[in-house]
């Protein structure tokens, strides 16, 4: 099958950082961790309760670009499994199921809920998981499966940068007719905004600050306003193109300038400029930040802008960054962090994350946030317009092998 694998090669590694001071294109070369396969093996089944899927569509995340250049925290490696198929939002087409499953059939259209946790793994559930925890798992790193916490990560299951992968029947989701592909795809995005927004739900007297309005913040606003909350919300953003879709998608103002500042005029707070430092304010702030980059200038400005006693729950991917964390102790702030979703508790109702982002995909059409989709053979032209968003002006780009 055609795939895209990362290989570990600390040779290739310790060239790729190096090479990238210089050129970012690096990252698609021969140098790159990544490479590409016309006919790379297909995964197997590890059981009878398991489905052989064939990739429709499959997004790149954010976190798949960190790893491939190189900026993903190291604090993970242990719970990865080398060499694996990236691609974990993903649409398919079931190719084959084992002979275990009942509740699915050759043909069927799905989405991958990517956890490999307990059930998967072959085990009776941990704490976690009987908590619906599934993205923290106590065994991502021992039984049926070589480590890794999602498919994506796991040398054993493929992932959605494939032809095909492979998926324990609970791992799937079947999805409406009514809901095209370009559409399903951002079902595992909104999950993450889902799970961020209900981390600290706020209340309808509260207001509610949104840092990044890419994909995940995108989706943190819309699920904030999909599950009831009808108070004030801010996007803060530097791009003007983001900034009109968070309102579209329901920020009722967005700043794309000075948000310190902008912030305790609107909260009433006193600005200073400390020495040799960004702007701090008292007597103010908002209530809940989320912050949905993942990088020191926006932990750091979610931190700023929380008032005394405020919320950051932080929904990017971070990594080892240079923060000031005196804001945390000054104001006495709760820092929050969400990884994944699973089931989640809404008006005192279980429910999971990805019957919720079904919910929100029927009502609500995310296609156009689809901006590029190019060929698995396309990949280099891929990464770079998903690495190099401000020239490409990409939001979400994807493989496509219906093409």
């Amino acid at each position: 099958m055609k795939a895209l694998v990362v290989e570990l090669s600390l040779a290739k590694a310790a060239l790729t950082l190096v090479l990238k001071k210089f050129t970012k294109s690096v990252f698609y070369s021969p140098l790159s961790l990544l490479r590409y396969y016309p006919n790379y093996p297909e995964p197997k089944m590890p059981g009878e309760d398991w489905i052989k899927v064939r990739t429709r569509l499959s997004g790149i995340c954010g976190s798949d670009i960190r790893v491939i250049t190189l900026e993903e925290s190291f604090y993970l490696e242990p719970l990865t499994s080398f060499p694996f198929i990236p691609g974990h939002e993903v649409v398919g087409t079931v190719e084959e199921v084992g002979n275990a499953v009942k509740e699915f059939s050759e043909g069927d259209r799905v989405i991958l809920i990517p956890a490999l946790s307990c059930v998967v793994r072959g085990f009776e559930e941990c704490e976690a998981c009987r908590k619906g925890h599934y993205a923290i798992c106590y065994n991502t790193d021992r039984g049926k499966l070589s480590p890794g916490i999602f498919t994506g990560i796991c040398r054993d299951t493929g992932g959605g940068w494939g032809e095909y992968f492979v998926a324990h029947e609970t791992q799937l989701m079947k999805i409406p007719d009514s809901i095209k592909d370009e559409n399903a795809v951002f079902a595992e995005p909104i999950t993450v905004g889902i799970h961020s927004a209900l981390r600290s739900f706020p209340k309808d007297d509260e207001i509610a600050a949104v840092v990044g309005c890419g994909i995940i913040g995108l989706c943190t606003i819309a699920a904030l306003r999909h599950l009831g909350f009808k108070g004030k919300i801010v996007g803060i953003d530097v791009s003007d193109k983001q900034a009109e879709l968070a309102k579209k998608f329901g920020a009722d103002e967005v700043i794309t300038s000075n948000p310190v500042e902008k912030i305790a005029e609107m909260t009433s707070g006193r600005v200073y400029v400390p020495p040799r430092d960004k702007p701090m304010f008292v007597g103010g702030g908002v209530d809940v930040v989320f912050e949905c980059v993942g990088i020191a200038e926006t932990v750091d400005l979610a931190l700023r802008i929380a008032k005394p006693l405020g919320r950051v729950v932080v929904a990017g991917t971070v990594a080892k960054m240079n923060v000031d964390w005196a804001p945390v102790f000054a104001k006495e702030l709760s820092v929050i962090g969400t990884f994944g979703c699973g089931i989640e508790e809404v008006n005192g109702e279980k429910k999971s994350a990805f019957d919720i982002a079904v919910e929100m995909l029927q009502k609500q059409d995310f296609s156009e946030l689809l901006t590029h989709r190019f060929r698995i053979e396309e990949y280099k032209k891929a990464l770079w317009a998903a690495i190099n968003k401000k020239d490409s002006g990409a939001m979400k780009v994807a493989f496509d092998f219906t093409l």
